[in-house]
């Protein structure tokens, strides 16, 4: 099987960024080694022989008990958004979160 190429110190900066996290030499030094040990616990997966083992999509037999998913009485609009200034065509007016090039 194929191993799990390891990760540069680049590529753990390019990741900070499109998270938005600023982060110090430091901190991209200690990511790069959580990050390459994480590779290794994944190659060493890689190379366990799993042929014998039948696949399973449960590992044990918990299940999801739900309710039935009941319409009831709400806020209205108004209601809603009568604690906040900003609002905008009966919604939440927020700052932005994402931000692209060009904004």
């Amino acid at each position: 099987m194929k191993k799990i190429k390891s990760i540069t110190k680049k590529e753990v900066a390019h990741i900070a960024k499109l998270a938005s996290l600023d982060l110090t030499e430091a901190e991209l030094n200690r990511y790069l080694l959580d990050l390459e040990e994480i590779m290794n616990f994944m190659n060493q997966i890689k190379e366990l022989d799993l042929k014998s083992i039948s696949e399973t999509s449960r590992t044990s037999e918990e299940e999801n008990v739900l309710r039935d998913d009941l319409v009831t009485p709400s806020l209205t609009i108004d209601e809603a958004l009568s604690n906040t200034k900003n609002t905008h065509d009966g919604f939440f007016l927020v700052p932005h979160v994402l931000v692209g090039k060009d904004s």
